[in-house]
């Protein structure tokens, strides 16, 4: 009963967070929706009903009938008009025909193929008056020919689906400093063609789709949110857009067009945004020749001559040379998290750098850690953004809901990094949205730095490949205190009522002791509701001074966490030679070694309980699990693992002399 009550106060707290979720990702019509909906999600009918009431279609449906802008839908043609024609029909019927005109340019095909294009009612056909000139050439004359009206842009081997223009369109309009909105591109078998497209990280020298073969029902795949560029094969220009970056640059012959297309609007300070609940049907075949021709290299060398050195050479370098780094994070509540991301701003400034906390809130530094870094604080990400945006620096996201911002920070300014010390879906179980939203954030653009291998593994799944530092102990604040005497009778733990944490195992494990035989259980943490039901004494938010004489005095440490990512009080408890038994815990793996330094035990309550009277009555087995215990923890010295953290950042800087010389890729 007790450990339901906490599940239900834990879902409680995290009411605020989903609903900012479903503002962002939803929007804030969506919330309301879902609030007057809220009872009727609880009843099983209610649910179902709720499920299949289209998400928010007539929301959007009456937006765009009562102001929906009418928009010319731009079709490059060139040679035989079947599958042309086959878009145009598809067009027609998925669309308003007085809100849509269609043109269709054609560049130099043969005059039967334009003859079956232009017996077609009800649509404009433009001819190249040279010939075949060129996707983008094609591309433009077809812009040119649309007057003042916005564009969209579709390849001939496009299929329309139903509601795909009124929810493009509106994802367009959601916001003034969009510039252009692009769909979700499905291959025939219902795969995903397209995403938005990212920089390929294997053949850094191309662009690609992202999630490219996953189903389109793929999480993070529907995910609405600004991408680096939208491919050329469907994309919304903004009428705003085309009087402020023009059109197609006409020097690319085939290829990296649409590419350049995006970048100049972000340059222009236009955000290129991807519109997943808008799809259709790319017929391009997942089996297309990849070896690229003349045209296409040509293009490719023109696009890094032309883009190169605003991707490989951004200055965020101080006059003398050192580093600028900003951290982002959310809060600077007491925990783990932050303590590790404190440490490496530190660890920064001590070597030279120009280290900043940039956080939500009204509280500025940390109250409980000495950070010795300048600290700004903002009311809301939007306008931290505002202020990240145009610095010079490496912009680093601490927590998957810092990503969104940072990247966007970093597009144009700066270089943009990614400390992940978990997978964090795990904190969100049974919650589909923010999960998608999570792996989402990991993006090709980031620079990874990682804590554990077990999440270096998961990110290198996602398709990133992160560089891995583990935290470091300060031996400084965690060691051994020879004027203090440890007990022989006390089980220490950490007091918490997350789930992964997995305390009532302790707990249960705890209560399996015999009651005459039964050690004192001290716990430590933020909650000190926890375990009073088990007689337990509570230390509530102390200090490492104080954490560190409760690792000297206690007997043993338990951890029976469910996941980790990391699991740094194991190894806090290891420096003060305090023995420890734990779980596995997926991110402890890097350093748990059973016998060695810890009993790693199998996560059920006899065996916690087997571990914890075995290490109670053993003096030799405690000493040895100390030893081993101690080695360990100076493998993880703070100061080298800082050194490392500083060589990551140092090798996303490009050096003095580079930046003068400029850079191409090819």
């Amino acid at each position: 009963m007790r450990y339901r009550l906490d599940r239900l106060v834990a879902s409680l707290r995290d009411l605020s967070r989903r609903s900012v979720l479903t503002v962002r990702y939803h929007g804030w019509r969506e919330l309301f929706v879902r609030l007057a909906t809220a009872p009727a999600r609880l009843t099983p009918l209610g649910a179902k009903l709720l499920r299949n009431r289209g998400r928010r279609w007539g929301i959007v449906r009456s937006w765009y009938r009562r102001v929906g802008k009418p928009v010319a839908i731009v079709i490059p043609h060139y040679g035989e008009a079947t599958l042309t024609i086959q878009a145009i029909e598809s067009i027609k019927a998925t669309t308003n025909a007085d809100k849509v005109h269609i043109i269709v340019s054609d560049d130099g095909s043969e005059a039967d193929h334009l003859a079956r294009l232009k017996a077609i009612d009800g649509i404009t056909v433009v001819e190249s008056p040279v010939g075949n000139t060129g996707f983008a050439a094609n591309a433009n004359r077809g812009i040119s020919a649309a007057g003042d009206l916005d564009v969209v842009l579709l390849n001939s081997d496009v299929i329309a689906m139903p509601r795909w223009l009124a929810y493009l369109q509106w994802e367009a309009y959601r916001s003034a400093d969009i510039g252009i909105a692009g769909p979700k591109l499905l291959y025939p078998d219902g795969t995903i063609q397209s995403a938005g497209s990212h920089r390929n990280l294997g053949a850094p020298e191309w662009f690609d789709h992202r999630y490219r073969f996953k189903p389109a029902t793929h999480g993070p795949a529907n995910v609405l949110g600004d991408v680096l560029a939208i491919t050329g094969a469907a994309l919304y220009l903004k009428r705003r857009t085309i009087e402020t970056i023009g059109v197609f640059d006409e020097a690319f012959g085939m290829a990296y067009e649409d590419v350049d297309l995006c970048l100049r609007c972000w340059e222009a300070g236009l955000r290129v945004l991807y519109a997943p609940r808008a799809t259709l049907t790319h017929l391009e075949s997942k089996t297309r020749p990849t070896e690229p021709g003349p045209r296409e290299l040509q293009a490719q060398r023109y696009f890094w001559e032309k883009w190169g050195p605003w991707f490989e050479n951004r200055d965020v370098r101080t006059p003398s040379g050192n580093l600028r780094v900003v951290y982002v994070t959310e809060s600077t509540g007491l925990g783990g998290g932050h303590r590790v991301a404190f440490e490496h701003l530190n660890g920064l400034r001590e070597r030279g750098h120009d280290a900043e906390l940039w956080t939500l809130g009204k509280h500025g530094a940390p109250d409980w850690f000495d950070l010795e870094v300048p600290v700004r604080t903002f009311p809301a990400y939007e306008e931290l953004l505002d202020e990240l945006e145009p610095l010079d620096a490496i912009k680093v996201a601490t927590w998957w809901n810092t990503a969104v911002p940072v990247w966007r920070a970093a597009v144009r300014n700066g270089i943009a990094a990614f400390f992940v010390q978990d997978i964090e879906t795990s904190y969100y179980p049974g919650q589909p949205e923010p999960q998608s939203a999570i792996i989402d954030s990991y993006r090709h653009e980031f620079r990874y730095l990682t804590t554990s291998q077990w999440v270096a593994d998961r990110l290198r799944e996602h398709g990133v490949d992160p560089v891995q530092v583990p935290p470091g102990i300060d031996s400084s604040r965690w060691h051994r205190l020879p004027d203090v005497d440890r007990e022989d009778d006390v089980v220490l733990a950490v007091g918490r009522t997350n789930p992964l944490k997995n305390f009532p195992l302790t707990a249960a494990a705890y209560k399996t002791l015999p009651p005459d035989a039964r050690p004192q259980l001290w716990l430590f943490g933020i909650e000190p509701q926890v375990g009073k039901d088990l007689g337990a004494r509570y230390f509530e938010r102390p200090s490492d001074v104080e954490l560190n004489v409760l690792y000297n005095r206690a007997t043993v440490l338990v951890q029976t966490s469910r996941h980790e990512g990391f699991c740094l009080p194991l190894l806090e408890a290891m420096a003060a030679g305090l023995p420890v038994i734990c779980t596995d815990a997926d991110g402890n793996r890097d350093f748990a070694r059973d016998e060695e330094n810890c009993l790693l035990v199998s996560d059920d309550a006899a065996s916690v309980a087997q571990a914890i009277t075995r290490v109670l009555g053993d003096p030799a087995l405690r000493e040895r699990l100390a030893e081993g215990g101690l080695r360990t923890a100076a493998a993880y010295e703070l100061q080298g693992q800082l050194d490392k953290v500083d060589r990551f950042y140092e090798s996303l800087a490009p050096a003095a002399e580079r930046r003068q010389a400029g850079s191409g890729l090819l």
